[in-house]
């Protein structure tokens, strides 16, 4: 390891980025503050404001009048337009995306049919266009930094190739993640897309944040994610928590084929019932009793996996499928599990509904940038904090409708 020293280019950039750590808290600071926050000598601070001002990363904001002798001190805040970010929730039935500011405010959403037909390059290219145009038509001429985009695939811990995508199997490997990279110019991050779901509850729901938390992602597919102490983990392979591929006791059929839409549909047309939506079988328990039965079958085998494999103290639920299951339900399931295999969870909704997935990607790509103008790793987590009113605001952003249009 090598040993920082008082003046080396390491200890300049742990010295700036704990300044914009500081400012990125959203209280508003003067460099007085900022020396008895980070600890470093006012000439240290000194300099490297000066040099975030000069960089436009760094705004001078109201004068802090103080009592006693000396100067008025100027509060500082962080550029929100100093740079732009966009997070990209890629489902098989729909692509969400969002541009947001340097401090995660939204400025304009939309939500786009996926171009399923696309080859993956094709839909890469799709995507990079579609991102800049609405940077270009909303951003007011502020560049965008970085991208976050959540997929619904197994992805590499690499994060260079695709390797399981049952719904979206054209982004399988390497051309979809390098066609996007290139088309946006800019530094793209991919995962799956139940971790930055995860991810999104972490930052802005009301999950635990230093507990082992679960999320368990029910729709079109089955994914799941697991945090410690705030990290969303990932296997060398991208294959952890990859619990829909696990076969029922006794049987061919996998976990999704009874705990996702698209699965249970299959099923249930191969076995001689006309449906038009998984809902249906939800919708009328009598006709379909037994499947039913099987369904929460499975559900309480996921769940008392996930318990011996985790310990969690919570298990989070997203997607639409999820909810097909009251909370009756999940309450049996929770006291089932604990009788079973002698862990009790609480089970519970996502609080961000569809949001999550995109909050995520949101929160990533923040990360992405706030690493890049020299934010230490682990200073990131602890600046975007749980704040509810994210959903709100997310909510009540601008709305891009042009998509069909472009496609037309």
């Amino acid at each position: 390891m090598t040993k920082l020293v008082r003046g080396s280019a390491g200890t300049r950039t742990a010295n700036r980025g704990a300044i914009i750590a500081a400012l990125l808290s959203g209280a508003e600071i003067d460099r007085r503050q900022l020396v008895e926050q980070t600890g470093l000598s006012w000439a240290t601070v000194a300099r490297i404001v000066d040099d975030l001002l000069s960089d436009g990363l760094v705004l001078e904001q109201r004068k802090i009048v103080r009592e006693g002798p000396g100067r008025q001190a100027v509060a500082l805040g962080f550029n929100p337009r100093a740079g732009l970010v966009c997070g990209i929730d890629l489902g098989g039935t729909y692509c969400r995306m969002v541009i947001a500011d340097g401090i995660g405010s939204a400025i304009v959403k939309c939500r786009d049919e996926t171009p399923r037909s696309l080859e993956a390059g094709e839909l890469a290219s799709w995507i990079a266009t579609r991102v800049l145009g609405l940077v270009e038509r909303y951003g007011d001429g502020v560049p965008l930094t970085s991208v976050a985009i959540g997929l619904p695939g197994v992805v590499a811990s690499t994060k260079d190739r695709v390797v399981g995508a049952f719904n979206l199997p054209q982004i399988l490997g390497t051309t979809f993640v390098e066609t996007v990279g290139a088309g946006l110019g800019v530094p793209t991050m991919i995962d799956n897309d139940s971790n930055l779901a995860l991810l999104g509850e972490l930052h802005y729901g009301a999950l635990p944040r230093d507990e082992t938390v679960v999320l368990l992602s029910l729709g079109t597919g089955l994914g799941s994610a697991v945090a410690f102490n705030r990290q969303v983990l990932a296997g060398p392979e991208g294959l952890l928590g990859e619990f829909g591929r696990l076969r029922l006791p006794g049987r061919k059929e996998r976990l999704r084929d009874l705990l996702s839409g698209a699965g249970l549909l299959t099923l249930a047309r191969a076995a001689g019932h006309r449906l038009g939506s998984a809902d249906e079988v939800f919708a009328e328990p009598d006709r379909f009793g037994d499947l039913v039965d099987e369904i929460h079958e499975a559900l309480l085998h996921l769940v008392s996996i996930v318990a011996l494999a985790y310990e969690p103290s919570t298990v989070v639920f997203t997607g639409g499928f999820s909810g097909a299951f009251s909370d009756s339900v999940l309450e049996t399931v929770s006291a089932e599990t604990y009788q079973t295999v002698g862990v009790h969870s609480d089970l519970r909704r996502s609080v961000l509904g569809d949001s999550g997935g995109l909050l995520g990607a949101m929160a990533a790509a923040l990360s992405g940038y706030y690493t890049a103008i020299g934010v230490a790793r682990h200073q990131v987590a602890s600046i975007t904090t749980s704040d509810l009113g994210v959903v709100a605001l997310l909510d009540g952003c601008a709305v891009d409708q042009s998509a069909k249009e472009e496609l037309a």
